[in-house]
């Protein structure tokens, strides 16, 4: 036995042995594990947010990544079957053939029930609208002795009550109590304010919106912020319940028609 381990024909076969050891890791290492794992290539996600489910497929398939559907939910605003979200994100390097998970958005929007206004002063009973992804219509006023009080509620001209099903961004009209005669209100203050914050505030303070001044050439930090109104808000000074408000914002006009949230009307009385 010991004559064999120092023959010639087992050195022979020990290096043999060792010489298909280190080919064999070379294989695996520089040749075998480097394919499988594409070492040392990269794809860059490419952006596909906004973009129609099918045009982000083929873009992703373009790409040499794998596209599929993860998710889908409901933003206001934006059109059914749209990217929403995707990840990885946009412009991350990734292996080819990555899996690339998509949310879209959803072609009907997600019912939710109206919480229980009713009595509510109107700007709580706004803040509690928007808390369900609702939001304030119409404001009519009434006459009625408790002033500032929510007395009906009306989606798309029907009553609705509290637990009734809505679509997620419905505006919710309300009936408000304004008492007989002449109610004053504080003017706000919405000098600085977004044109959005200056349009809740004026809704909530029972106010309705006048007509509203563009200046184009404001500072671009301040760009749809509003800059002057009338009346002014003096400290002390009250205005009518239901008066008008008129707004100096610095930007461009928009183009849309949307008429403004929260629109206050007087009921006619016969």
């Amino acid at each position: 036995m010991l004559r064999y381990f120092i023959s010639r024909e087992f050195l022979r076969t020990l290096l043999l042995m060792l010489g298909a050891g280190v080919l064999l890791y070379l294989l695996v290492f520089f040749l075998l594990l480097p394919a499988y794992a594409r070492h040392g290539k990269g794809v860059t996600v490419p952006d596909v947010q906004q973009m129609s489910l099918q045009q982000a497929m083929d873009v992703l398939d373009d790409a040499d990544l794998t596209p599929f559907l993860f998710d889908s939910t409901y933003v206001e605003g934006f059109p059914a079957g749209v990217v929403l979200k995707q990840y990885p994100e946009a412009y991350k390097r990734v292996k080819p053939y990555r899996s690339i998970s998509l949310t879209i958005n959803q072609r009907t929007p997600p019912m939710v029930s109206v919480p229980p206004i009713e009595d509510m002063i109107l700007y709580q009973a706004k803040v509690s609208l928007e808390g369900r992804r609702l939001s304030l219509g119409k404001v009519i006023l009434r006459p009625d002795l408790a002033e500032n009080t929510v007395l009906e509620v009306s989606y798309l001209g029907k009553p609705v009550r509290a637990g009734d099903q809505v679509p997620v961004g419905a505006k919710i009209d309300v009936v408000v109590a304004k008492s007989s005669g002449t109610a004053k209100v504080p003017i706000p203050d919405l000098v600085g304010l977004s044109y959005e914050e200056a349009l809740n505030l004026i809704t909530s303070s029972m106010l309705q919106l006048g007509g509203i001044s563009y200046n184009e050439s404001g500072p671009a930090d301040q760009l749809g912020r509003v800059f002057g109104q009338r009346p002014r808000a003096t400290v002390g000074d009250s205005i009518s319940v239901g008066a008008p408000i008129d707004l100096f914002v610095y930007g461009t006009e928009p183009t849309g028609n949307d008429a403004p949230m929260g629109e206050i009307v007087e009921e006619e009385v016969e």
